[in-house]
């Protein structure tokens, strides 16, 4: 494990050019921490940490798979991504318990060895002759002190894996380096095998994490370099907003349209907004947008003509169709918003949400609500903070802030 200045590793994306990496990368022993566009990364060590285990939490919350597979559309940097939350889970797993030691008595069917005769007699069948009873085959401890040393002496390489990799963010101490040289194949089927006899959930989940660091190894001892994060935090910008803001059948708020030929309609893809948020019977259309606004202050960092004219048609559907007047009621307004990352606590910015004005068309006439999209700043890590589903509190918190900029016309 490295001595590290940890706040010297830790650096904020700006999300220009080969600048868009989130997460962390071992390279030749050299570590680096990357935040989001927008991140307030904290002074003191202690916080710092906690920034650190937000980020891990944030990417593997929003990744189709627990372990360090990113989400299925994104673009990986290679085959094997470094299977983080197992390295967390074993070195949490170490401070509550210890080395793995085997608990477990297996018995097997044999025709020698000390016999157990009370389950020799419930499981195995007696053979009768005469007034003698007797059996052919007898419930015996099964003696596998070699293959339980062997998970043992795995658990400790792994344990040592993880304090070297990622234990700096907890402590400098490190535990005693394994006993056991690094044979990948052998580690394999011992874990696979404790996997296939146990009956303890805690130690099933253990050995999945230990088989997880032992498969993103390989055939290769000492690897060292390691990746986990994505080039495409704005997959993760648009999910967090979706679970906080948003409901969970927007599909049904989807435009649609068709071909009909030849009398046979074809269906096309469906318009998909990012996010519907409904309250007080009013929708809210809501456009995650990981631009850099919020950073530079630049009206070119904001949202086009394209993302506009899809907002307005969005809106337009919604407000117009009859199925939604019924639903919500005559009385329903639909809002259109964009919402972008920021730094709440850097410039002229006080409030975790902040409104900066509305972006409107030259095709419309601009005086329905949904004509006018309300462009919004939501500040980065406050958000990463929420990762809850439908958070009652920050929707009102988000209608309050578009209610007010409405009502300043």
């Amino acid at each position: 494990m490295q001595d590290l200045n940890i706040r010297s590793k830790c650096s904020v994306n700006n999300n220009r050019e080969a600048d868009t990496f989130v997460g962390i990368k071992c390279e030749d022993g050299n570590i680096s921490i990357n935040f989001p566009l927008g991140f307030e990364i904290s002074q003191n060590d202690k916080e710092l940490r906690k920034d650190i285990m937000l980020l891990f939490s944030v990417l593997a919350a929003n990744s189709d798979r627990k372990d360090s597979e990113l989400i299925g559309h994104i673009s990986t940097f290679d085959d094997n991504v470094f299977p983080v939350q197992a390295y967390l889970y074993v070195i949490r797993d170490y401070y509550m318990r210890g080395y793995y030691k085997e608990q477990e008595v297996q018995y097997i069917v044999s025709k020698t060895g000390k016999i157990n005769w009370n389950r020799t007699i419930k499981t195995q069948k007696p053979y009768v002759q005469g007034t003698n009873v007797f059996y052919l085959e007898f419930m015996i401890k099964n003696n596998t002190v070699n293959e339980n040393e062997l998970i043992t002496l795995i658990h400790e390489y792994c344990v040592y894996d993880s304090f070297d990799k990622i234990g700096w963010l907890f402590t400098k101490a490190m535990p005693a380096k394994s006993r056991i040289k690094y044979n990948y194949k052998l580690f394999v089927s011992v874990i696979k095998k404790k996997l296939a006899t146990t009956f303890n959930d805690r130690n099933k989940v253990l050995f999945r994490n230990l088989l997880a660091i032992i498969n993103y190894q390989g055939d290769k001892e000492n690897n060292r370099d390691y990746k986990y994060g994505t080039n495409r935090f704005e997959y993760i910008w648009e999910r967090m907003i979706d679970r906080v803001f948003g409901i969970e059948n927007k599909e049904d708020y989807f435009p649609k349209s068709a071909w009909n030929l030849g009398g046979v309609d074809y269906d096309n893809a469906a318009l998909k907004p990012d996010t519907i948020m409904i309250l007080n019977d009013n929708v809210y259309i809501l456009d995650a947008k990981y631009y850099k606004y919020g950073d530079t202050g630049r009206p070119g960092d904001l949202p086009g003509s394209t993302s506009i004219n899809k907002q307005i048609t969005y809106g337009e559907y919604i407000a117009e169709q009859q199925e939604f007047k019924l639903l919500h009621g005559t009385h329903m307004e639909v809002y259109n918003v964009f919402l972008m990352p920021f730094n709440s606590l850097k410039g002229k910015y006080s409030n975790e949400m902040w409104w900066i004005g509305e972006a409107t068309s030259s095709w419309k006439a601009n005086n329905k609500e949904y004509e006018r999209i309300q462009g919004i700043l939501l500040d980065v890590k406050y958000l990463m903070s929420i990762n809850v589903r439908q958070d009652e509190s920050e929707i009102m918190k988000l209608a309050e802030v578009i209610d007010k900029a409405v009502n300043k016309r």
